[in-house]
This record gives C-alpha cells, sequence and structure tokens, in this order.
C-alpha cells in the first residue's frame, strides 16, 4: 500500500488520459452488458416465434424489452416480415455495440499505453537525476553494476507494473459494471456470487504474500549479476592475462543458478495460482448452472433471465480471475518499485542553488583543523592544518594511504569533512553552492576518464558553450592539436569507450585541454605521466606546466620533475603533515621521511631520465 500510495501522484500526473482510458473501458463493459440483455431478449423472442411457427399458427407476439420486470419498450410483431424485421434490427443494434466496443477499445490501448510510457519516462528522468545528485561517497560503496541495475532491470520491472495496474483498474470497472448488471438481473444470485469470488480474492492475495517475498531475493541476484558482469567486462583485459575464464565463468554460473533457484519459486507459486483460480472459479460457475437451472425448472426464473444471468457470469468470472492473478503478479513486480523508491531516497547533495555563490577570486585554500574519517576504524586526514596562497603550486607526497587523495577530494566537496573546515578565499566550502564552487574547480585524474563521443566533445566538456577556436586554442595549450590534426578525422574522430582509441599520451593531453577550457582558479592533479613514455612525457609535463600558470595548484607528484616545479611540498603520513616545505629544503633534512622517500622512489628516477 505504500508503494502504490508513492505512485499515486505519478498516475494523478497524468489523470485526463487514465479518465479516458477507465471511461473507454466503462464504455467497452456497458456494450458487453448491453448486448447480454439483447442476445437474451432475441432468445426469448425467436423461442415464441419457433413455438407459433411448429405449431402452424399466425405469428402474433407482444413483448417488451426490459428486465426485472421493467419494461423499457414495447414489441408488437405480426407476420413472418415484422419478425425478420426484428431479428435484422437485433443484428444491427448487436454490430453497432461491437464497433462502439472496437472504437473505446482502441482509445482505450492508444490513452492508456500513452500514459505509462509517459510515467517510466518520468521514473528514468529522476532516476539519472537521483544518480547524478547522489554523493560520491555512494558511489565508492556501491558497484556501478548494482546502480544499472536499478537503471535497467528495476525500470523494465516497473513498465510491467504499470501494465498491471492498468489492466488491474480496468478490471474493476469491469467487474463493477457486470456486478451492478448481475444485481439488475438477479440480486440474490449475485450476491452470493460476490461473497464466492471474495474467497476466491483472499486465495489470490496469500498466493501475492509469497510471490513478493521471492521477488525481492531475485531483484538482489539480478543486481548482483549486473554488478558481476560490469566488473568483469571493464577488466576483460585482466581476466585474460591471468587466464582466469573458467574462474570467473564458474563464479557466473553461480550467480544465475542462485537467480534461477529464486525464479523458480517464484515460477512454482504462479504455477499454482492459475489452476487454483480455475478450479475454483469452475466451481462456482457449476453451482450457478445447477442453482439458476433448479430455478428455472421451479418457475421462479424465465428464460431470458437465465441466459442474460449466465452470460454475464461468464462475463464477469473473466476479469475477477484476470484481477487475482493481476493482482499476485503486481507483488512481484512492485519489489522493483520499492527498490526504486529506496533509491530515490537516499541522502543527495545539495545542488539546488543553496548556498553562497561568491566568485572565487585569490584561490587561497586552507584546510583548517580538518579530520576525515571514511566510516568506522578507518581515519584518512587527522587535525591537518595547512594554507596554500592563491595561484601557488603544492606537491603532495607521502606513502600509499596517507591521505593525499582524500586532501584534494575535500576541496569540491566530494566529501564532507567530519571535523574543522576547509576553506576557500577565507569562506568555508559548505557555505558555498556546490555547482558554483565546482564551476571553479578542474580536475586531470590519474585516470583519466573520457566519454564515448568524438574528441570534440571531449574537450567541450570543459565548458559547453565554448567556440571551436576556443576548443583548439586550448588543445594547442595541451600540446593536443598537433595529433588531433593529424588524425584523419581530426576532432571528430571517435575515442571510444573511455578513449581506447588513444594512446595514454593522448588521452591524457585531451583531459588537460578539457581542463584548459574550463579555466578554472583550483587545479587538482593527480599527474599520471609515470606509464608514458618518455616523449609523451614531456608534451605532458610541458601542457601541465601552462595549464599551472596563475592558477592555485594541487600535485599529488609522482615525477620528481613536478615536485621541483612546485613552490611547496606537503609530505603526509597516517593522516598527518609530517613534513613541509620546497624540495632543496626538504632533502637537507637528515632522518626526514620525505628525504626517504625520494632515496627510495625519486632518486631511482633521476638516475634513469634525468629530472626532465
Amino acid at each position: 500500500m505504500k508503494i502504490f500510495l508513492r505512485l499515486l501522484p505519478y498516475f494523478l500526473r497524468y489523470k485526463w488520459r487514465i479518465g479516458a482510458g477507465l471511461f473507454s473501458v466503462a464504455v467497452m463493459s456497458l456494450s458487453d452488458a448491453a448486448a447480454a440483455f439483447l442476445i437474451a431478449q432475441l432468445f426469448e423472442i425467436l423461442q415464441e416465434i419457433g413455438e407459433l411457427v411448429s405449431a402452424g399458427k399466425e405469428i402474433a407476439i407482444e413483448t417488451s424489452l426490459g428486465a426485472m420486470g421493467i419494461s423499457l419498450h414495447e414489441i408488437s410483431i405480426r407476420g413472418r416480415g415484422q419478425a425478420m424485421d426484428l431479428i435484422t434490427m437485433f443484428a444491427l443494434v448487436l454490430l453497432g455495440l461491437i464497433l462502439v466496443k472496437a472504437l473505446f477499445t482502441y482509445l482505450r490501448e492508444y490513452v492508456m499505453s500513452s500514459a505509462q510510457q509517459k510515467i517510466l519516462m518520468r521514473f528514468r528522468i529522476e532516476l539519472f537525476d537521483t544518480v547524478l545528485a547522489l554523493p560520491v561517497r555512494y558511489f565508492d560503496q556501491h558497484k556501478t553494476g548494482r546502480v544499472m541495475s536499478r537503471i535497467t532491470n528495476d525500470v523494465n520491472n516497473l513498465e510491467q507494473s504499470l501494465y498491471l495496474m492498468v489492466e488491474i483498474a480496468q478490471n474493476m470497472v469491469f467487474t463493477l459494471i457486470f456486478a451492478a448488471a448481475l444485481l439488475y438481473s438477479n440480486w440474490q444470485l449475485t450476491l452470493f456470487t460476490i461473497f464466492i469470488f471474495t474467497i476466491s480474492g483472499i486465495i489470490s492475495r496469500r498466493f501475492g504474500d509469497r510471490i513478493r517475498s521471492h521477488s525481492r531475493n531475485l531483484m538482489e541476484t539480478l543486481a548482483d549479476i549486473s554488478a558481476f558482469l560490469q566488473e568483469k567486462i571493464a577488466s576483460i583485459r585482466i581476466v585474460k592475462l591471468f587466464t582466469r575464464e573458467e574462474y570467473e565463468r564458474a563464479a557466473f554460473r553461480q550467480k544465475v543458478d542462485d537467480n534461477y533457484h529464486h525464479s523458480m519459486k517464484i515460477v512454482r507459486t504462479m504455477a499454482l495460482l492459475s489452476p487454483t483460480n480455475e478450479f475454483f472459479n469452475t466451481f462456482v460457475a457449476s453451482l450457478l448452472v445447477v442453482f439458476t437451472g433448479y430455478l428455472f425448472l421451479e418457475g421462479t426464473m424465465s428464460i431470458k433471465s437465465m441466459i442474460t444471468f449466465l452470460i454475464l457470469i461468464n462475463s464477469l468470472a473473466k476479469p475477477v480471475k484476470a484481477l487475482g492473478e493481476g493482482v499476485a503478479r503486481l507483488q512481484k513486480n512492485l519489489v522493483s518499485a520499492g527498490l526504486i523508491f529506496e533509491m530515490f531516497d537516499l541522502e543527495r547533495e545539495h545542488i539546488d542553488g543553496k548556498g553562497r555563490k561568491d566568485k572565487i577570486e585569490h584561490g587561497e585554500v586552507e584546510f583548517r583543523d580538518v579530520s576525515f574519517s571514511y566510516g568506522g576504524d578507518i581515519v584518512a586526514l587527522k587535525g591537518v592544518n595547512v594554507r596554500i596562497r592563491g595561484g601557488e603550486k603544492v606537491a603532495l607526497v607521502g606513502p600509499s594511504g596517507s591521505g593525499k587523495t582524500t586532501m584534494i577530494n575535500l576541496i569540491p566537496r566530494f566529501y564532507e569533512v567530519t571535523g574543522g573546515a576547509v576553506l576557500i578565499d577565507g569562506l568555508d566550502v559548505r557555505e558555498r553552492n556546490i555547482m558554483s564552487l565546482r564551476s571553479e574547480i578542474a580536475a586531470v585524474p590519474q585516470e583519466v576518464v573520457l566519454f564515448g563521443g568524438t574528441i570534440y566533445e571531449n574537450i567541450r566538456y570543459g565548458r559547453l558553450e565554448a567556440k571551436r577556436e576556443e576548443i583548439v586554442d586550448a588543445a594547442r595549450m595541451a600540446n593536443a592539436h598537433q595529433f588531433i590534426d593529424q588524425l584523419e578525422r581530426g576532432y571528430e574522430t571517435e575515442v571510444g569507450e573511455r578513449g581506447v582509441q588513444l594512446s595514454g599520451g593522448q588521452r591524457q593531453r585531451i583531459a588537460i585541454a578539457r581542463a584548459v577550457l574550463r579555466n578554472p582558479r583550483i587545479l587538482l592533479l593527480d599527474e599520471a605521466t609515470s606509464a608514458l613514455d618518455s616523449e609523451s612525457e614531456q608534451m605532458v609535463q610541458e601542457a601541465l606546466g601552462r595549464l599551472m600558470q596563475g592558477r592555485t595548484s594541487f600535485i599529488i607528484a609522482h615525477r620528481l620533475s613536478t615536485i621541483y616545479r612546485c613552490d611547496r611540498i606537503f609530505v603526509l603520513e597516517r593522516g598527518l603533515i609530517a613534513e613541509e616545505g620546497a624540495h632543496e629544503e626538504l632533502i637537507r633534512k637528515e632522518g626526514g621521511l620525505y628525504k626517504r622517500l625520494y632515496s627510495l622512489q625519486f632518486a631511482d628516477q633521476e638516475r634513469k631520465g634525468g629530472t626532465s
């Protein structure tokens, strides 16, 4: 019920379409009910005509069109001609009712499907909006495949839910109108029928509860499969390099097997539901046939009333059966709606305009007694106090896990500090509007991320309103224009998924061009030149030098050449600033951590390739 109440506003958004669809259903069911009364009336008239013809008498019938003793229209038939005219008229009326039903069937299908697709479109848009608004911490804690499963598998199941809900609404209209027609025909038998069908509804509800329980487990196994596939496909080179095909095949088989078992639990329940309903409905129908036959033989029910009732009860049985099975199937699919709403309820970043939009003038960054924890006992930073002047270039060095990446991630508020404050130009970043803050920060990450599309589109991502000449100028500053110009399609060259069509150095320079185009006040560099050849490294280093000019720059250093160019170096150890100063100053400090790191790592680089 909670899920249904949350779905209700989506239906109300398109209430006129849904209303038109339900009105069409009402007209369709009224057409069927009217046809049942007409067929029964025609059968009664034909029986009387047949008796007169068999007896060799003149056809002379006085009857009325109506039910339950209420006359709607008096009919007088004299001779074969009028009898034939009446039969023709009945046939034409029945044909008219069928045409009306066909017209409104089309209208129902169109408006209901339109409403369903509109609602589905809203869910897809809201889901993607939610994904964009979730904090980085969420993606650290959840596999990409699981997030993808919400958008793909669960939305597909939601489509089935919407279809089933529409079907249930339609069957409820059918049921109400046929029940009303039955009451009009014979209220005693109708009340008995409603009582019996209520028992059928209770049975269906029990089945639905079991299906819902199994369905949540099924959705979880589907999410596991999506996460597994996404991870292994993205890392297919590692799988092949370590010859782990058989290992991964066995792991995937296990996940698919788990999914199969949960799916079969639902199948068994659904398979049992259908024959149970079929048997129960047939049993009820058999009772009603016997009962109406008894009333007819006793003379308390006319042949017309009996035929009308049996036609209507047959028409009622179909939507009632569909209601029971639809509700049971809906229990399965509504699990996905619940999972989607759980995602909607996650804590989001406040990117809706809250906070100050002060422009960053100087780019001065201060860490004031900053502490940060990823949760539990994992403390990444402990009471960090540093101030970086506007336009200053600083390097962050230290062992793995010392807190370097955490420091630069706190500046654009990818994470919120657990103690202290990060200030830019004297203003706490938590008081700034997130969108405004990030619009003046650019990053070149260690693992360069390019999107599927062209080189032009990837550079333009830095500033969407940029003109072509600005994009070309940014590529020149990043030492990328020359290699781009030599490509057959130039800036319109497709980079492939994650930029696989380009070399590491080319990807790096495109990422730098993207940052140049953004023209940020603060620059975050997780320098990734260690895997590049000497020529590519030199080109990238030159581009980085231009990019950092006049900007406050934070560099997680991997190359000695970068260290030399920095104004200050911060050496981190276990979340603390262990040392700070220029290279020459730190290298002279006997027993210092920087000198030890330099001896182990940077001195080796200097021996191999110098400081270039």
